[in-house]
């Protein structure tokens, strides 16, 4: 009897022993699944931040894209203007002479296309000052400067430089917008797959 509750005891210490390196490793494993967790959830908050950031940067540079772009149309469509002004009013003019005469800073316009250039230049230095355009005053200084027998064809090289000047900046930001897109797209896509 006395040998078979020693037995029991043994069996029962044993029991108890694996009982509780069983609950040891539990809670080892249980606080290795809490760090995790927390390294996770704090992966997590850094990534929703970076992608709040991220829409945050992306709707500013939408917002500035469709400003410069619509600031680049009005541009674009002065610059027509004003060239088509220029082409309709340059075709035979030059050997023609009116007995009126206009001040233009210190030039004298006595030609319809001397009174044609006047108002290009002073299209495009209205606009430049509307838009507050460097570019445009730029534009219309030389415009107003330029002298000579080929001072049209220099207004007109002018204008085609400012035009495709104009339309590098318009593809870049357009390169630059598709990209922005492209990474919120993705960031949101990244976002969705660890929250899911």
């Amino acid at each position: 009897l006395e040998q078979s509750l020693e037995d029991e005891i043994k069996f029962a210490t044993k029991d108890m022993d694996e009982a509780k390196k069983a609950i040891a490793e539990s809670e080892e494993k249980k606080a290795k699944a809490e760090g995790d967790l927390e390294m996770s959830s704090k992966e997590l908050a850094s990534d929703v931040q970076g992608l709040a950031d991220l829409h945050h940067e992306c709707m500013t540079k939408a917002e500035d894209f469709e400003a410069e772009t619509k600031s680049r149309a009005e541009e674009l469509a002065a610059i027509a203007k004003a060239k088509e002004v220029i082409r309709e009013n340059v075709g035979g003019a030059e050997s023609l002479s009116y007995g009126a005469s206009f001040v233009q800073v210190s030039s004298t316009i006595s030609s319809r296309a001397g009174l044609a250039r006047y108002e290009a230049v002073r299209m495009v230095r209205d606009l430049g000052r509307r838009h507050h355009s460097a570019a445009l005053a730029q534009l219309a200084a030389r415009m107003g400067a330029a002298g000579g027998e080929d001072q049209f064809a220099k207004v007109k090289a002018l204008i085609q430089d400012m035009i495709e000047r104009l339309e590098k900046e318009a593809d870049a930001d357009a390169k630059k917008k598709a990209y922005c897109d492209t990474e919120l797209s993705e960031s949101e896509a990244k976002e969705a797959d660890k929250t899911a």
